[in-house]
């Protein structure tokens, strides 16, 4: 053999030399290709004992979706899901929207200034840093809020233009002919039930005054739900002072040259005045206090305001059923009240139970004590609360009526936590059709009283208002 190899001419051995060089050359250049670089399936040296020349796809894929995560996406993500005045369990449970809510601060911590290069700030910098970001990003989704309320009120003005005016004349002129109001209204409520089978007192109240402003097609209309050991209390004293400072307001007020400017103001300055009294009327409101929601109909025009979640809504029939929302649920885990709530120092979370999983709705706590514990971020009363956030300020919302608004309906959550919107309306639109209001209180009392017995082992008081529409 060894003679055989030493025949071999030196041009012959080049060349052999030369195309072993090109192959491992062409190799290389394979390797480095960024068409083939990133593929998990291609492996371009499978003799190499070492496996430096694997490709390692782990480093080629895109970072997850938790890596990606910032502020803008914490901030934005749709994060709970509501039925009901209820918080449906999902994947976004009361617990990971806490958990976003502390991803967010950590965020915010991990990219805080530093005052020295290798010095952190203090910790009181570092939370007035977290406020600031905070409220800055609150009031970019307040403002994002806005718009969108601003582009669905232009949609329904287009949508009454269309149904109030006729053809262009000299007799016809383009303006609002129709007269929408209050047909007529009724109202009904009912005490809950103990676990022990016993009647408890109704901390419900309601207040329904037709010729409010002493106009025949002004009405005005108002549920409000107590809670804790004083909370029939709270709500009766709501139920007799706020419809007095509104109605006050109005009459003196000439509201009819900037009446949605005047009525919000109105609203505002009626609810802080009544929280104020309630504070010096001697009620005990340590633990205690009310939700409270109002409807005020100005012939063709109803304003709502809203703390908690009592609800209003309207049921519209246009070839069929529909619900209008006249209020908004103010829960915990709404992200613009949980940021309300980090802010002032408190936190939002659920009950839990020994293994540390959520129990029920997300509720508002003291930061380093485990009061009061409330389901709700809007109330009157509540001081304990009110020190980490719990606020008094309606929200309100303005509704033009249209033709095809049948009747409003206006509640304590003793009918929303288990009857849905939707089967609300498709049961009172069949009293609607015969004129009867009392009979569709009725039903509506009866049917979520026999769905707390089967849900529940307590039975919360009940208040429904009902006003058909003409």
């Amino acid at each position: 053999m060894k003679q055989k190899a030493l025949q071999i001419s030196p041009n012959k051995l080049y060349a052999s030399l030369l195309k072993k060089k090109n192959e491992i050359e062409q190799q290389q250049k394979i390797v480095k290709s960024p068409n083939i670089q990133g593929s998990p399936f291609i492996n371009t040296q499978k003799n190499s004992s070492s496996g430096q020349g694997k490709i390692d796809s782990k480093k080629q894929r895109p970072t997850s979706g938790k890596d990606m995560k910032d502020i803008s996406t914490v901030l934005l993500k749709k994060t709970h899901v509501r039925q009901n005045s209820k918080i449906i369990e999902t994947k976004e449970n009361s617990q990971n929207l806490t958990q976003s809510a502390l991803q967010l601060l950590q965020k915010i911590k991990a990219d805080r200034p530093e005052s020295k290069i290798g010095q952190i700030q203090t910790s009181k910098e570092i939370l007035q840093y977290h406020q600031q970001l905070i409220q800055k990003q609150y009031q970019k989704l307040l403002d994002l809020s806005k718009q969108a309320e601003h582009h669905q009120l232009s949609q329904q003005q287009q949508l009454k233009q269309k149904l109030f005016k006729g053809p262009r004349s000299i007799s016809n002129p383009d303006i609002t002919t129709l007269q929408l109001a209050i047909l007529k209204a009724h109202a009904k409520s009912i005490p809950g039930m103990l676990y022990t089978g016993q009647t408890k007192i109704n901390q419900d109240s309601y207040k329904l005054i037709q010729k409010f402003g002493t106009k025949e097609n002004d009405w005005y209309l108002q549920v409000s739900d107590g809670h804790g050991t004083n909370g029939h209390q709270v709500a009766q004293f709501v139920q007799e002072i706020l419809p007095a400072y509104i109605e006050q307001e109005v009459l003196q007020s000439p509201y009819y040259y900037d009446r949605d400017k005047t009525i919000t103001n109105i609203f505002k300055e009626s609810f802080l005045k009544t929280n104020e009294d309630l504070l010096n009327s001697g009620i005990d409101v340590t633990y205690s206090g009310a939700t409270t929601v109002v409807v005020i109909a100005f012939e063709n025009i109803l304003y709502c305001a809203n703390i908690g979640d009592s609800r209003a809504i309207i049921g519209r029939y246009d070839t069929k059923l529909s619900v209008v929302e006249l209020s908004k649920d103010h829960k915990p885990d709404c992200f613009l009240e949980q940021a309300r709530i980090i802010q002032r120092g408190g936190r939002v979370q659920a009950y839990s139970d020994e293994e540390g999983n959520p129990i029920g709705p997300a509720r508002v706590w003291k930061s380093d004590e485990d009061v009061p514990g409330l389901a709700m971020s809007r109330s009157f009363g509540d001081y304990v609360a009110s020190l980490v956030g719990v606020i008094c300020e309606p929200e309100i919302i303005k509704h033009q009526l249209l033709p095809t608004d049948k009747f409003i309906i206006v509640a304590s959550d003793g009918i929303w936590e288990f009857l849905s919107n939707e089967w609300v309306i498709e049961t009172v639109y069949e009293f609607y059709k015969k004129g009867d209001c009392i009979g569709a209180c009725n039903k509506l009392v009866q049917a979520a009283k026999e769905a707390w017995q089967v849900e529940d082992e307590v039975i919360d008081d009940i208040t429904v208002i009902i006003a058909f529409l003409k």
